[in-house]
């Protein structure tokens, strides 16, 4: 299926001509038009394209404020923004508001073809039906936060609600295997995507089994394996397990320049950014929830805490006001218990704070449940941000 596409365009006829031709070299495109700045919003009222490229030539101050205008007026439109050079700061604002991609003239012929196929495994993944599984997304900007064992301890618990599976996506130094003590005889690595019938049964055989709820779908073995794996690839995995599994936990790598944890998210369900109430990760995960919610809405994109500790209370409220987001869970500081677990490869006890926790957390994804705490600090809070001053002395 094509994308209808609109070419928003107040260069020189050149340059509207160039992009047009980019555009119509692409088989997934079909261009409806091409329309001046002050005639966009009429034209995809009328129109109702599915994706609008915008040349920010000759201003791009004021073609920045068009994609902001025109990303809230129309959400569900996605948005390809282009210009002479790649402008670090215009690459940064024009993510920030919401734009799919940045595309500059040194490199569009050759990054277009990748920023259409990731607009494409978008669309697909808003079709999937809601009667299938649902696909999580365990992710932290900061490393030794603890995202492994959170992920492969919900996914012990989400299995009291229906069977589960992890998709190891931390191609390089993935653990999930090594954290439920496995010696998995397949990996990402493995999978032949030239197979003719790449099904639930395909999937399955490459899976390994923890236990009748939970599988698993190790990382590569090697580091010269994973440059074979390729986004289109990985949401094929993952439509699959969707369809297969009431639950697909994915273990993400930090590096969101990586196309695969791009279109993980994406696809996913809810995505769990993971932090925890110190400076540093307290500083990227503010940077990182800042970009993800000009692409992901409140209910996807759910915030957690790990190794939550006692606190004064004015500490715990500077921390959440730093952040700026709706806390969705927070997860005791139970060192000894996550230790064990890892180590014996086996999932937190129901009666340690951890798995207290985790089962709750599990709870609340498998039925629904939306309590957020700390929703008055964070409504109140300054959109500046800064760190608290328990950071400071």
């Amino acid at each position: 299926m094509k994308l209808t596409t609109l070419l928003v365009c107040d260069a020189g006829l050149d340059k509207r001509q160039t992009i047009e031709d980019l555009i119509h070299s692409q088989p997934s495109l079909a261009l409806v038009s091409t329309v001046s700045g002050s005639m966009a919003r009429e034209q995809i009222g009328s129109l109702h394209p599915k994706l609008v490229w915008i040349e920010l030539s000759p201003a791009p101050v004021r073609g920045l404020s068009l994609l902001a205008e025109l990303r809230e007026t129309f959400p569900e439109v996605y948005f390809f923004v282009s210009y002479e050079v790649p402008d670090p700061e215009l690459i940064r604002t024009a993510y920030r508001l919401g734009a799919s991609d940045f595309l500059d003239a040194e490199r569009w012929r050759t990054d277009l073809p990748a920023a259409v196929q990731s607009i494409q495994l978008k669309h697909q993944s808003e079709s999937i039906s809601t009667a299938a599984g649902k696909v999580i997304a365990t992710f932290s900007p900061t490393g030794g936060i603890g995202v492994t064992t959170i992920c492969t301890n919900l996914a012990g618990y989400l299995g009291k609600y229906g069977e589960t599976c992890i998709v190891d996506l931390d191609l390089q130094f993935g653990m999930i295997s090594q954290y439920l003590n496995l010696e998995p005889s397949f990996s990402l690595s493995t999978i032949d995507f030239s197979h003719t019938n790449f099904d639930a049964t395909y999937l399955r055989n490459l899976m390994t089994r923890y236990d009748e709820k939970l599988s698993i779908l190790a990382a590569p073995p090697d580091l010269e394996d994973i440059g074979d794996i390729y986004a289109a690839q990985v949401q094929e995995i993952l439509y699959t397990a969707k369809q297969e599994f009431r639950f697909t936990l994915v273990d993400l790598p930090k590096n969101l320049l990586d196309e695969r944890a791009i279109a993980t998210l994406d696809l996913a369900d809810q995505v769990l950014v993971i932090t925890e109430y110190n400076w540093a990760a307290i500083v990227n995960a503010r940077k990182c929830l800042d970009t993800f919610k000009a692409h992901y809405n409140q209910e996807k994109l759910l915030l957690v805490i790990n190794r939550s500790e006692w606190q004064p209370q004015d500490v715990l409220s500077e921390c959440r006001a730093s952040l700026n987001y709706p806390i969705f869970h927070e997860i005791p500081n139970d060192a000894k218990t996550a230790k064990w677990a890892n180590n014996q490869g086996q999932i937190a006890p129901p009666q340690s704070a951890l798995g207290k926790s985790l089962d709750s957390l599990a709870r609340r994804l498998g039925g629904g449940e939306q309590l957020l705490i700390a929703q008055k600090d964070t409504e109140t809070a300054a959109k500046g941000f800064k760190l608290p001053a328990f950071f400071k002395r």
